[in-house]
């Protein structure tokens, strides 16, 4: 490769990381085409990009982009897993893909600023997604605006209830109204 075209790919990887909320690193050598082509698919939806890199170009230009600590991943056949939206989501879905597909190796992560070595991958993919704990949030802030509403809605109950109940006491009192 000539040193123009490992400088352009270097600059390639380096914006494309400098972007990205999560990398994984993956060997993906092992696993089928039409399967890496469906988990391609399938991440590209979540917005994620799937890029097979030269080890040496990617440690540079990650090195370059302040990611350190990851050089044990550069190692053999890698594949880049970039998540430009939810940096959790991604995870899961390799976690799913590889009990369907042994051949998958997860090498490790880099996400807000911190590396996850494969061994702490399933502790990532366990984690709940951005829009799940948007979700929960929701659902912790509804709850007690939903308690008042009907703590509320039981007062004017009551305070109607008490008005009939004047209301009927005054009708007997003076029969004549």
């Amino acid at each position: 490769m000539a040193a123009q075209e490992k400088q352009m790919k270097l600059e390639e990887i380096k914006k494309m990381v400098g972007d990205a909320k999560a990398i994984y690193f993956a060997d993906c050598s092992k696993i089928k085409a039409i399967d890496i082509t469906g988990l391609r698919h399938k991440m590209g939806n979540m917005g994620v990009k799937v890029k097979v890199v030269k080890n040496r170009i990617t440690k540079k230009a990650l090195n370059e982009s302040g990611i350190d600590g990851i050089e044990s991943f550069l190692t053999g056949p890698t594949a880049l897993f970039l998540s430009y939206e939810d940096a959790i989501t991604p995870a899961k879905t390799l976690k799913e893909f590889s009990k369907k597909n042994a051949d998958l190796k997860i090498k490790g992560a880099y996400l807000e600023k911190s590396v996850y070595s494969s061994s702490q991958f399933d502790f990532l993919a366990q984690l709940p997604s951005k829009p799940e704990l948007m979700a929960e949030l929701v659902g912790c802030l509804s709850q007690p605006v939903a308690e008042l509403v009907f703590v509320l809605e039981a007062l004017i109950r009551q305070l109607v209830s008490g008005l009939e109940e004047l209301k009927d006491i005054r009708s007997k009192e003076n029969p004549s109204s």
